[in-house]
């Protein structure tokens, strides 16, 4: 408490997860669902003495599929970002951003 009585809201530190943006996410989860994946078809391989490889090579090109997709959207993302800087820096550079001298 302070001096007045008052109570100090305490502030929540976000988590990774909170902070992390949809992309991050999205590959965190990929990850665990290829890890949770690979271990399970160790475990039928150890039952059965084999897996099903169409399963597998299935799998694993979807994800592979989904991560170079996500991977070309990031790229592009900072590609435009870097033009959009470059036009800014052009701009400033020409003297079109800066006020005349009087």
């Amino acid at each position: 408490m302070s001096i007045f009585g008052a109570k100090k809201k305490r502030r929540r530190k976000k988590s990774w997860w909170q902070k992390a943006g949809v992309m991050d996410r999205i590959l965190v989860v990929l990850g665990l669902f290829l890890l949770v994946f690979t271990i399970s078809m160790i475990i039928v391989f150890l039952i059965c003495g084999s897996i099903p490889d169409t399963l597998v090579a299935g799998v694993y090109g979807a994800c592979s599929v989904e991560g170079g997709i996500m991977g070309w959207i990031k790229n592009r993302k900072e590609q435009v970002q870097a033009r959009k800087w470059e036009l800014e820096d052009r701009k400033q550079m020409s003297g079109e951003g800066t006020p005349p001298n009087p």
